[in-house]
């Protein structure tokens, strides 16, 4: 395949499997007939995260270059870019909502993929013990099944707890 899987996602809908691998792509194969669908290419820096929607049809992957990608699994198409500021650590899908979660450093955007806005930004008020320590990043992420909950993972092995209201901005 090319390179080490940092994270393998079944997609058992739609009967496809995502690899994300240590390279600027990822692989989408057919697990029926155990045959690559594609190679989604468009990053340009290596990969950090990738993730699958709640209903299987939309990919999402981040990483080094700044970058969220939104893709289709269907057809294999690109369908959006969303910029940030820094290396994208842990993306999710909220399960109830046509949102998307990224982590990069210390906080959290929530974009809404139909507007292409942000909804909200997380911020955790970190009590640090010294003026230069460096904050604890955001490395994972991961919905309640409600939808309303948001769970975080820090470099600091704390889990930040964020209840995101429906109607948030």
């Amino acid at each position: 395949m090319g390179g080490r899987i940092h994270k393998f996602h079944d997609v058992t809908i739609s009967k496809l499997a995502c690899f994300h691998i240590d390279v600027f792509c990822f692989k989408v194969w057919n697990l029926t007939n155990c045959r690559l669908k594609i190679n989604h290419i468009g990053h340009t820096g290596y990969l950090n995260t990738v993730t699958v929607s709640p209903d299987g049809s939309l990919c999402a992957s981040g990483g080094k270059d700044c970058k969220a990608m939104l893709w289709d699994l269907n057809d294999g198409k690109h369908l959006h870019t969303l910029d940030h500021n820094d290396i994208i650590t842990a993306l999710c899908f909220s399960p109830n909502r046509y949102w998307l979660c990224a982590a990069f450093g210390p906080s959290i955007k929530i974009w809404d993929l139909e507007s292409k806005d942000m909804v909200e930004e997380l911020r955790p008020d970190i009590v640090s013990q010294t003026a230069k320590a460096e904050p604890p990043q955001c490395l994972s992420l991961a919905w309640s099944t409600d939808g309303q909950t948001l769970f975080a993972g820090y470099s600091d092995n704390t889990i930040r707890v964020w209840q995101v209201s429906v109607s948030a901005r």
